[in-house]
């Protein structure tokens, strides 16, 4: 329980002012960055994107994601002629657990016993026009951004609308999509400014348990002896994008991503009634899977390795080895922006 505190002397209170002050200078100065840098300068040179129908079935949505290693893919609808849709890792997970339950009988609980041949045709008759029957927290219409905006702006939308990407187009509202804008993508390219280090620089040096941690949600986690079932629960539950999972001295002993549900739920053998321990030794090694980062670590040692893009997410352990939180690519630009848009005149 939270103890009482005495409060802060007042030369204290304004010094933290200060320091809130200084802070937010430095957000504006990383605006103007960002401000001088249109999107189109991190479009990749030989770049495609693969777009999904909106009436393909299941099966084919997921062999894309799985075969092109995306985690996010725009669904286009053939009769409106137009995107109406991102088919994320994330939606993959509500995929399967809604073909379990409409396996199981409509009302019934989940059947624990359910062949996983019988779950894998469930999860195949799935198309994506499914996903309109999810209750997800997305924003209303298609956002998208152009190639000629500024870095700000995309990474502005990506932080007020939660976006787990973010369509890039030859204009705002194009028939035709030329990159998807990813946290980690920004996170890249601010790592390789120089100008980062001049503005941020006391920023960058702070530990993440102080400048990281206040962003990022508590952490749920999950044992290994738990079933995937539950895992995939807790992940769909609480919109997570990855699930530290831990042994039974409650250390981390891996981690479970919306990532990997692409190739348990490619799997026909998968059966979600099996131990998570099980389900995970299906996966790549974990040691290119679970990347961590301890509270004493900069920020600057986050984003370098954020900024790869094979990771996906940072576990963050405290002194004691335990599981404090996960930091993700978001948490970081949400810490390295301003929370408006910088205003001039």
């Amino acid at each position: 329980p939270p103890t009482a505190r005495v409060p802060p002397p007042i030369l204290a209170y304004h010094q933290r002012g200060q320091r809130i002050s200084t802070s937010r200078r430095q957000n504006t100065m990383d605006a103007h960055i960002l401000e001088q840098h249109e999107i189109f300068e991190l479009l990749p040179t030989h770049g495609k994107v693969v777009t999904l129908d909106a009436d393909l079935p299941m099966k084919h949505a997921l062999a894309a994601l799985a075969s092109h290693g995306a985690t996010c893919l725009p669904v286009w609808d053939s009769a409106l002629q137009r995107f109406v849709d991102v088919f994320s890792c994330t939606d993959l997970v509500d995929i399967v657990l809604f073909a379990h339950r409409a396996l199981a009988g409509a009302g019934a609980p989940p059947a624990a016993g359910a062949a996983a041949g019988d779950a894998q045709t469930a999860l195949e008759r799935c198309h994506l026009r499914d996903l309109h029957g999810l209750k997800r927290p997305r924003p209303a219409g298609f956002l998208m951004a152009s190639v000629d905006d500024s870095m700000l702006h995309g990474a502005l939308m990506l932080k007020q609308h939660a976006l787990e990407c973010l369509p890039i187009g030859d204009s705002a509202c194009s028939s035709s999509l030329l990159h998807l804008l990813l946290p980690e993508q920004l996170l890249a390219f601010l790592a390789t400014l120089p100008e980062l280090r001049t503005s941020h620089g006391p920023l960058l040096e702070e530990p993440v348990g102080k400048a990281l941690l206040p962003l990022c949600r508590q952490p749920q986690t999950v044992r290994r002896d738990a079933s995937l079932l539950e895992a995939l629960g807790l992940l769909s539950a609480e919109r997570l994008h990855a699930l530290p999972v831990l042994d039974a001295s409650g250390a981390l002993f891996d981690v479970l991503s919306s990532r990997d549900v692409r190739q348990l739920a490619s799997n026909p053998a998968t059966d979600l009634a099996i131990p998570l321990e099980e389900a995970l030794r299906s996966l790549p090694p974990k040691d290119s899977r679970v990347q961590t980062c301890a509270v004493s670590d900069t920020v600057a040692t986050a984003i370098t390795r954020l900024a790869d893009p094979e990771a996906a997410q940072l576990v963050c352990l405290n002194d004691a080895g335990a599981v404090c939180a996960v930091v993700t690519a978001s948490a970081v630009l949400a810490a390295l922006l301003p929370s408006s848009p910088p205003h001039h005149g």
